[in-house]
């Protein structure tokens, strides 16, 4: 009701009022300090659940209130900037608001009621409702992206149902109290359970929505497929028990069969194995609810399991592949000798050893619900089952499973005719390993390797990882990223989550803790390092390295002691009711959707997250304040200075907050130094400096003046305030609008200490010469500026910059040359006769950058 309220409030202000732009510029202000505010919240509760904090429900209740109040204070404040432009952005607070209530306060959420759910709407915080084998499934499916048998599962929702609605628990007491009473044996007691699962009806409304799930499935496959139907009990392969193999799962089943095959699945809950595997417990009526996949069966030429760690020695140094060809079943049970592939853990993921056994048969799905034994030709039967390269594609998704699920996995997987790897399912490998813990043995024992970054930076993510060096740009292809490499950039951007999927470890010259590629990095348990300076300097293509995010340090080569050191056992908080709603929370809270501010996808409407909200906030921001100074109405009552310079540009100042010296007068600034805005004393000083500006005139041609008369349809690319030259300043901030002849210019841009908030927007339109000569201009422009990590457009004459997030000295420095470059390029046109110019003046330009650099 109160949110109504205030979005009727700013339905009904009237369109005329314009608040002055010092208030609309605080208004800028609180939205960076809140972003900043709630990812370090985000961050500190990614670090609770590395199971090194105690904290309980309070922590998490208080932490989501502060976050969400703070959330709701950024929406209002970008409304407020922009007049009301993302009116929808209150509606998505809303959704989210209410979802991360209910999971607070225990509530299992809008969905807990269904009875059947396709695998693609499957997300990790769904354990309770479609148990711990297809929650982990659907976030390797929808999260990571892997492939996984397409299905659906009939939820907990449904067991709940068909246990009412058939009276068993009852029935299934009186047996029990029988058994307890030495009237019936042990198999009676699991026979007499198991033909009342037989006699029990599907409810109608369950089976009509089994039946359509079915023929959804169908019609996706493109026609008739085989079922796989198998129990995912809350708490089945979870890091406490795995229940491997205790529970019936039935293969090769048609479309009418499920039902059927799902009253079996469910009666093998009380199976003699389950319940000696389990104990007394199961037969308590809110233990172990069960939910049953129903997924397309891989036609698998080659199937098998994979250890990330090799369980038979529990060496951190190997992983282990078993293969044979066909399904996997027989493989899976013990019944078929099989082939074992080690592979170093370690990109790029070498095969150190291969045992090929000897296969006599392959298991193949049959007609009538049957799998069937077929032989192998004597040339197959000693022949490896896997390729090197499938062995390859295996360990890279294995490890990728390890690092994301973050401890050793045991993965099915099977390789279908399409020679396509799908994985049917990854749990906590179970291995009898103490925990490594640091010590001074292991302190002792690194003194004799080389380290090359130490204490540089700040730990974004804990954890290890090793592996060969791969330096990225922005614009790289992620296809082309090998898995398991380390990845070394010099800045960090929500762009480089393309390759976060891929990478072992991350290492930055620059990047906060709190930006939104660290928040990503969290949420796929990336070992990571931003801010380190000299990282892209000191770490080279191809160097092997072993990078330490525990003890933020980065050796060369690969240092066994502290993988080792990584390798842990079960995590004893994980299943603790608190981590688990904290883990529910990050879920609505810390993953990011929009990352190209670019694509047409980036809009208030596809605000999934907090984290969504932040950063279409933060973006939008900064745009609604460069296009502000467009208006003259926001300065209609605002006293502005002409700054005196040794160079003819006319320039005034609106000093909105601090960005003068307070001995300035009251018409005029003196000089250069009378100004404190940052920003704009380092634009100012690269304007000014020697040999930057030029004042002779320029020879133009016949074409030039012609073309002189018509650059005046520049509405679009120039400020509506440009009566005079400009600069709106603060101690942060500066908007710079220069109109030089027929040249416009436009920097907009702000430095803090908090390098998240700093960015740079240039903006460069015009000339007097012919076109072609100002779209060479416009290509020199583009090309120095992507020499300095911009990201740069042109087209015609008009280029448009970006930079941002880097440390507040770079940023000057930047800002710095900006300055030099308006200056130099500002008559450049006359002289781009030909593109032979442009790489003559842009290396002109650099080599006097270079020169003034070095002195």
């Amino acid at each position: 009701m109160f949110l109504q309220k205030i979005r009727a409030l700013f339905q009904h202000t009237p369109a005329a009022y314009q608040p002055e732009f010092s208030t609309l510029f605080s208004k800028f202000q609180q939205i960076l300090q809140g972003n900043n505010a709630v990812l370090e919240i985000i961050g500190q509760m990614e670090d609770k659940l590395s199971g090194e904090y105690v904290f309980d429900i309070n922590y998490i209740r208080s932490s989501c209130e502060t976050m969400s109040e703070t959330v709701y204070k950024i929406i209002y404040a970008l409304n407020i900037l922009s007049n009301n432009n993302y009116p929808e952005l209150f509606s998505r607070y809303e959704a989210i608001h209410f979802e991360l209530s209910e999971i607070v306060e225990g509530k299992r959420g809008p969905v807990s009621d269904t009875l059947v759910i396709p695998t693609d709407k499957v997300t990790s915080d769904m354990e309770e409702l479609v148990g711990s084998k297809s929650a982990r499934l659907g976030e390797v499916r929808n999260n990571l992206g892997m492939s996984t048998p397409d299905g659906f599962i009939i939820t907990t929702a449904a067991y709940r149902l068909f246990m009412e609605s058939n009276g068993l628990w009852a029935k299934i007491r009186k047996i029990l109290e029988q058994w307890r009473a030495g009237a019936i044996s042990a198999a009676e007691r699991s026979g007499r359970i198991e033909e009342l699962f037989e006699r029990a009806a599907v409810p109608s409304v369950l089976e009509k929505e089994i039946s359509q799930a079915v023929s959804a499935l169908f019609k996706r496959l493109g026609g008739k497929a085989r079922l796989a139907v198998r129990s995912s009990a809350w708490g089945e392969d979870s890091e406490l028990r795995s229940f491997a193999g205790q529970f019936r799962t039935l293969l090769n089943q048609g479309g009418a069969d499920i039902p059927g095959a799902y009253k079996k699945v469910l009666a093998s809950r009380f199976s003699e194995s389950v319940l000696a595997y389990g104990g007394d417990e199961v037969f308590e009526e809110n233990h172990l609810p069960v939910a049953v996949a129903c997924q397309e069966m891989i036609p698998a030429t080659v199937s098998g399991i994979a250890y990330t760690i090799d369980p038979t020695e529990g060496s951190w140094d190997r992983a282990l592949i078993t293969a044979l060809f066909g399904l996997g079943e027989p493989g899976v049970s013990g019944r078929a000798e099989m082939d074992h592939y080690y592979v170093a853990r370690i990109h790029p993921f070498d095969i150190l050893e291969r045992r090929i056994g000897v296969k006599r048969s392959r298991t193949v799905a049959a007609a009538n619900k049957n799998l069937r034994e077929e032989a192998v030709s004597e040339a197959e039967r000693t022949s490896a089952s896997l390729t090197d390269e499938q062995v390859l594609a295996l360990t890279q998704s294995a490890m990728t499973l390890e690092r994301y699920f973050r401890q050793p996995q045991d993965i099915e997987w099977a390789i279908g005719g399409d020679n396509k790897l799908v994985i049917l399912q990854s749990r906590p490998l179970s291995m009898q390993r103490a925990t490594a813990k640091r010590s001074v043995n292991l302190t002792e024992s690194l003194r004799g390797y080389p380290v090359l970054l130490s204490d540089k930076g700040q730990i974004v993510q804990r954890g290890v990882a090793a592996g060969k060096v791969v330096r990225v740009q922005e614009d790289d292809d992620p296809t082309n990223f090998p898995q398991g490499a380390i990845a070394v950039t010099h800045f960090t951007s929500p762009r480089l989550t393309k390759i976060i999927r891929k990478t072992s470890a991350i290492l930055t010259d620059v990047g906060s803790p709190t930006g939104h590629m660290a928040t990503i990095a969290r949420e796929f348990g990336v070992p990571t390092i931003v801010g380190t300076e000299k990282a892209t300097e000191v770490l080279e293509d191809g160097m092997n390295i072993t990078v330490d995010a525990e003890e933020n340090k980065v050796y060369e080569g690969i240092v066994p002691e502290v993988l080792e050191y990584q390798i842990e056992g079960r995590d004893q908080f994980a299943s603790l009711p608190e981590f688990k709603i904290l883990r529910r929370v990050l879920g609505k809270v810390a993953p990011l959707n929009l990352i190209d501010p670019t694509s047409a996808e980036f809009t208030a409407r596809n605000c999934q997250t907090y984290h969504d909200i932040l950063r279409f906030c933060h973006e939008q921001a900064v745009w609604e304040l460069i296009n502000l100074h467009t208006s003259e109405k926001r300065f209609r009552n605002v006293k502005s200075r002409e700054l005196k310079l040794p160079i003819p540009i006319g320039l005034y100042i609106i000093d909105i907050s601090s960005g003068l010296s307070e001995d300035v007068g009251p018409r005029t600034v003196d000089s250069i130094e009378q100004v404190k805005s940052v920003p704009m004393r380092a634009i100012l000083e690269g304007l000014t400096a020697p040999g930057a500006w030029s004042t002779e005139p320029k020879a133009l041609g016949f074409n030039d003046f012609m073309s002189s008369l018509t650059r005046f349809s520049l509405t679009d690319a120039q400020p509506r305030y440009a009566g005079k030259n400009l600069a709106v300043i603060s101690d942060r901030y500066a908007n710079l609008s220069l109109r030089l002849g027929y040249h416009f210019n436009v920097v907009d841009t702000y430095l803090s200490e908090n390098i998240n908030d700093n960015y740079i927007y240039f903006r460069f339109v015009g000339g007097v010469t012919e076109p072609e000569r100002r779209y060479r201009r416009g290509l020199l422009i583009r090309d120095i500026l992507e020499k300095y990590d911009f990201k740069a457009t042109l087209k015609n004459d008009l280029v448009v910059a970006r930079l941002k997030k880097r440390g507040q000295r770079e940023m000057r420095e930047t800002l710095v040359m900006l300055g030099k470059l308006i200056g130099f390029t500002r008559q450049l046109d006359t002289e781009m006769t030909s593109n032979q110019s442009i790489e003559r003046y842009t290396a002109a330009f650099l080599e006097g950058e270079r020169l003034q650099g070095g002195e």
